[in-house]
């Protein structure tokens, strides 16, 4: 069954109703001036809450080109199950971490796959994840704007990876259909006016967990 990730999150009573219809993962966003970031104390709230719930989501919060000390101290002080880098983190970056992480793979129009696959097994072989997103300049994730799934599928077809960028519910059955991901993450495709909306965000787990892979 194709996991799903709701990212962006920035209150207890998104959070709440996330995990109370099965989102595996919930993304909170410390990286600096974007407008998704949440504060110390709606990160304490919304850790507090889904720490105490029985089967809860994993916590995931998102960095980019940050001190590591600075990752590590938030990840312990949230209790963060993992921290996704958005950044230009490079290997001995990833060597110095020690803590689970995904590592976020932008695709540009003009991707080497020799050069992906290698940063690929590198993550693979420090026991981290993958997501693979949109390339928009100036934009570390949550652009609203659609992955190119051509690009995507040549990543899907070889690796586990969360598939990120330009997803709603509108689109994702049709994504489903011709492609297997091990998971879908999405954030501004379940907002409206820029807060997340419980109707998109029940609608698109709806229609993934509906799917016939």
């Amino acid at each position: 069954m194709t996991k799903i990730k709701i990212c962006g999150l920035k209150n207890n009573e998104d959070a709440k109703f996330a995990s109370s219809i099965g989102v595996d993962y919930l993304g909170m966003i410390f990286v600096e001036n974007v407008r998704r970031k949440v504060t110390l104390s709606e990160a304490e709230s919304i850790s507090t809450t889904i720490k105490n719930m029985i089967d809860a989501p994993e916590l995931v919060g998102l960095f980019a080109d940050q001190p590591i000390d600075v990752v590590k101290k938030i990840a312990t002080d949230f209790s963060l199950d993992y921290v996704q880098l958005c950044g230009h983190e490079n290997k001995e970056y990833l060597n110095n971490l020690d803590i689970p992480f995904i590592k976020q793979i932008k695709l540009k129009e003009d991707i080497i796959f020799d050069k992906i696959f290698e940063e690929i097994e590198f993550v693979k072989s420090r026991n981290g994840m993958i997501s693979v997103d949109t390339y928009k300049k100036g934009y570390y994730g949550g652009s609203g704007e659609l992955i190119n799934l051509s690009l995507a599928q040549n990543i899907i077809d070889k690796h586990d990876v969360f598939l990120a960028g330009g997803l709603n519910s509108e689109n994702i059955t049709n994504i489903l259909d011709t492609m297997n991901p091990w998971a879908v993450d999405i954030s501004s495709g379940v907002e409206t006016n820029e807060k997340k909306d419980k109707y998109k965000i029940k609608k698109f787990v709806n229609s993934v967990r509906e799917h016939k892979n």
